[in-house]
């Protein structure tokens, strides 16, 4: 069993990637789907490379900025040095993975194919070899401060009762993709813990949102029970937490995102491990 995670190629989230090239679980085979024209996905593939780790890359992007472009600055090498390989939405171009987004689609998939295909029932139904299967289920909210409201989500069953030859998701995000995000009242973070077996998100939200001021003060609400929390939950424990408590200053949105994304992905590796 194995995690490919599909990830949307911002450039916090593509340093997340970077930095755990020679770390992450061989266990984790990340999928990027380029969006944005930026030095950080020739990067991060090279990162890749030189740590011979397993990399997945969309070559027909579906959302964002970088499959609309005729000439983009920041070229990927073609063809892509292994272990970098191809992924493509189901279209008539082969590739080394397919993803596959309707019933119909997976319907005409050869069966040896490596195809990332939606959970559904009538899917499973079918038994494919070398199905990979999506979920879209991280818990979102309209505002952020209504993550203060259910502080702990369930996220994932044990790898027993999971089907297939892996699992798929958007950590930290849903198919929907916004190119922008709008400003938010409250701070949010959200970190990944395994209990029994199974996977949770528990949510650290600030307190005072009346307005849209003092995002510094904000980040330290948020912060400010994460201590206790990781006390009670040893296990939870990982150099990206570990970063995020020593920090003296808010360091902006961004770097909350790079290390949410680097705990992930380890709390993922322990997971499979």
């Amino acid at each position: 069993m194995k995690y490919y995670p599909l990830i949307r190629g911002r450039q916090y989230d593509l340093l997340a990637l970077k930095t755990m090239a020679k770390t992450l679980s061989p266990n984790i085979i990340p999928v990027i789907e380029p969006v944005k024209d930026i030095p950080a996905l020739v990067g991060v593939v090279k990162a890749f490379e030189k740590a011979d780790q397993p990399l997945f890359v969309v070559k027909n992007p579906q959302v964002g900025q970088y499959g609309l472009l005729s000439h983009p600055k920041h070229v990927l090498p073609e063809p892509l040095p292994k272990p970098i390989a191809t992924a493509r939405y189901f279209d008539v171009l082969p590739a080394d993975l397919v993803i596959a987004q309707t019933f119909g689609q997976v319907q005409l998939l050869p069966p040896e194919q490596l195809a990332m295909v939606p959970n559904t029932a009538r899917v499973r139904a079918m038994h494919l070899p070398q199905a990979i299967y999506l979920e879209d289920h991280y818990p979102t909210r309209g505002r952020t401060e209504d993550y203060y409201q259910v502080q702990r989500e369930f996220y994932q069953y044990s790898r027993s009762q999971l089907p297939g030859v892996g699992f798929a998701d958007y950590p930290l995000s849903t198919h929907h993709f916004d190119e922008h995000g709008y400003p938010q009242r409250a701070i949010a973070m959200h970190w990944l813990y395994c209990e029994h077996g199974q996977l949770w998100v528990r949510h650290f939200v600030s307190v005072n949102n009346d307005d849209y001021q003092d995002p510094g003060t904000k980040f330290f609400e948020a912060r400010a029970t994460l201590a206790p929390w990781l006390a009670m939950h040893p296990d939870a424990r990982t150099d990206a937490l570990e970063t995020m408590l020593s920090l003296d200053h808010f360091p902006g949105l961004g770097t909350v995102r790079k290390l949410e994304l680097s705990h992930w992905l380890t709390i993922m590796g322990r997971y499979l491990a």
